[in-house]
Parts: C-alpha cells; sequence; structure tokens
C-alpha cells in the first residue's frame, strides 16, 4: 500500500527517533512507501527528504518517501496563486488543496482552473470532512468533471470522523467522485493510522475490485503518473420521507 498524504517528515534531531519508530509502524502495516506533503512555504525540503530515505535505510525500514506539495487553498491563496505558482516546483504533478472549513467554495473553480493550466492535477482534500462539499455535492462532480482528482480521509472511511463524514465518503466512492485514499497521518499520531482498515471498509462494503482500483491510483499518483477516473456520477438530493 502506498499513502499519498502524510505529514511524516522529522524537522529537528529530536523527532528522529519518533520518526523511526513511526516508520517501523507504517511497514508494519503494510505501507510500503508514503508523500510527505509539505507547505509551499517550507523550504530546504528536498534535503529532509534526502535525510529521511537515509534514515530509513540506516534502520533497514523498507520504506520509501516522496516529497509533495500540499497548500491551504483559501481565498488569499486562490488570489495571489498566479503570483505564486513559480514557487511550486516545477515539477510537480500533483498538488493537495486543503481547504478550511470556514471558507465556501465558489472561488475553486477558478483556482482550480489556474491551476490546470499550468499542468498540475489538483487534488481535492477530505471533501467528506467539509461543510460546503457536504451541502453542495453537486459541485464536487462539477470539479472531478472537469479533471479534478478527490482524496478520502482514511479515518473518514472506518467512521472516526463521523456517521456524515463516512456517509458522504461512501457516496463519492459509489458516484466515482473519490479516486485516492490517504491518512493524513503525522509523527504525532502514526499508531492511529487507518489507511489498511479503510481499504477493508471498502472491501466489505463496495467490493474489492473497487478497492484495488483505489489502491492502484494511490500508486500511481505517487509515481507521477495518470490515474483511472470512471465517469463520474451526480449525487441526487434525498426527498424527505419521499414525498417533497
Amino acid at each position: 500500500m502506498i499513502d499519498i498524504y502524510t505529514r511524516m517528515l522529522p524537522r529537528t534531531a529530536s523527532s528522529k527517533q519518533q520518526f523511526v519508530d513511526a516508520a517501523k509502524h507504517l511497514a508494519s502495516q503494510g505501507i510500503k512507501a508514503v508523500a510527505a506533503t509539505l507547505n509551499d512555504k517550507e523550504t530546504n525540503t528536498s534535503l529532509y527528504v534526502k535525510e529521511a530515505n537515509q534514515t530509513l535505510k540506516d534502520n533497514n525500514i523498507p520504506l520509501t518517501i516522496v516529497e509533495g506539495t500540499e497548500v491551504v487553498a483559501d481565498r488569499t491563496f486562490a488570489e495571489s496563486y498566479q503570483r505564486r505558482n513559480a514557487m511550486l516546483a516545477s515539477n510537480e504533478k500533483y498538488i493537495v488543496l486543503t481547504i478550511p472549513k470556514q471558507e465556501e467554495g465558489d472561488y475553486l473553480k477558478q483556482l482550480i482552473y489556474d491551476i490546470q493550466l499550468n499542468k498540475i492535477v489538483p487534488i481535492i482534500s477530505e471533501p467528506e470532512c467539509h461543510p460546503y462539499f457536504l451541502k453542495h455535492k453537486s459541485a464536487l462532480y462539477k470539479f472531478v468533471k472537469k479533471g479534478a482528482i478527490v482524496q478520502l480521509s482514511s479515518d473518514s472511511i472506518i467512521g472516526k470522523n463521523g456517521k456524515h463524514a463516512k456517509k458522504a465518503a461512501m457516496q463519492f466512492i459509489e458516484r466515482n467522485l473519490a479516486h485516492v485514499i490517504a491518512s493524513g497521518a503525522s509523527l504525532d499520531n502514526y499508531k492511529e493510522h487507518s489507511l489498511r482498515q479503510a481499504y477493508d471498509v471498502v472491501t466489505k462494503e463496495k467490493g474489492a475490485e473497487t478497492a484495488q482500483l483505489l489502491m492502484q491510483n494511490a500508486e500511481a499518483a505517487f509515481n507521477g503518473q495518470g490515474i483511472h477516473m470512471l465517469p463520474p456520477e451526480r449525487i441526487k438530493k434525498t426527498k424527505f420521507l419521499g414525498i417533497f
């Protein structure tokens, strides 16, 4: 298994042992590689990744780390994206968009379009936990229709983020509005890593073929390749007691 969204990089010497412990735990769960997503304001990230992989090698831990890019996609970022995009890695294939929960999503259409103009694929992170997408599921359909990728939280799928998040996550999977599952795990909560459990839930509730597709998409994204997207379907609004 591959986890495309984590915050696993050690930043200080004191966190190095914690990183080793976390890496051993993830490897024991069947994780063979992770993308450590980094805020676009951080510097020397390539050095952190290089040092982390050397630490893994020195400790004989069968895990690989690559650098990913995450941005807090609020209105301020959206408004300044054209000025800031030169700061992002020129070889990026994907960029993870974390949308603050207080934000409505009307500004995202232009941002996602601008990102795609730069030949970068936007990954909308954890929409099943966002009030806007829970209320406006048709908006997610429109973004996916235009090529955006959707990443679900493994915690949502196992029910840890609440029943509404799980229900939405399963709806997104069923309607081909979700393409990859990731944990968002950090050095502080790695013992609660739930990716394996999430795939087990998907296998049980949606079938082994669906779970396998999600796993294959994670590997493709990790390797900077295109993922397999099935035709998205709209989620119809449910009627109250079927009569309104």
